[in-house]
């Protein structure tokens, strides 16, 4: 975990405070399949280049050109019945803090039960690398 001061890419520091600088470079996976020489080029290219990364969803820059609308037709309903099969461990620990963050940036908020138009279980995938 980061210190939240190094989220820096939207602030008065800039993306190229040094230790955000730091924390990207760190935060790349070389292949080991790379000479010395190479990962060091990647390591400079990427610090080089560290304002286009964002370390966390709290430094991705808002847009306002682009509106999703979904096309619901008026009247449709949706369930509303909660059929969610309990967390695990492993997936709470991952998904509560992903689900904070998403909050704390603004991207996602609490609503009223009377808001509520639909319901869906949550499903985490695994990514495949």
């Amino acid at each position: 975990m980061l210190p939240s001061n190094t989220f820096t890419r939207l602030t008065e520091r800039g993306p190229f405070w040094p230790a955000r600088v730091e924390a990207v470079v760190n935060s790349v996976r070389y292949g080991t399949q790379l000479t010395e020489d190479q990962r060091d080029k990647a390591r400079t290219l990427i610090a080089e280049f560290a304002d286009v990364f964002a370390l966390s969803v709290r430094e991705v820059k808002p847009v306002d050109f682009i509106k999703f609308h979904l096309q619901i037709p008026p009247g449709t309903t949706f369930t509303k019945k909660i059929q969610q099969r309990p967390l695990t461990k492993p997936q709470r620990e991952y998904l509560f803090p992903v689900l904070e963050d998403m909050r704390d940036a603004g991207i996602t908020r609490f609503i009223k039960l009377d808001e509520v138009k639909a319901v869906a279980s949550t499903v985490l995938v695994q990514k495949a690398h």
